[in-house]
């Protein structure tokens, strides 16, 4: 027996865009510490914050060694 949909109404193209941007904003604040275990997209997200500020740029910092280690070019 097939689940009930959770919404009456699919969701529209601006719903779904905006849960993805919530998502991806989400798992770029949960990565900032833990970018080793953290997405590919999410350490993308840190490294474009570079040079908004100090904070911002250790947080690049350490997502472009990880995403280094993560691909071999950074040992």
């Amino acid at each position: 027996m097939p689940r009930k949909p959770i919404h009456d109404q699919p969701m529209t193209a601006a719903e779904r865009k905006k849960a993805q941007y919530q998502r991806d904003k989400r798992a770029t604040i949960e990565a900032i510490g833990a970018e080793e275990d953290a997405p590919d997209r999410a350490l993308l997200a840190l490294m474009r914050g570079a040079g908004k500020s100090e904070h911002h740029d250790h947080a690049a910092k350490r997502a472009w060694k990880a995403f280094g280690r993560r691909y071999g070019w950074i040992v």
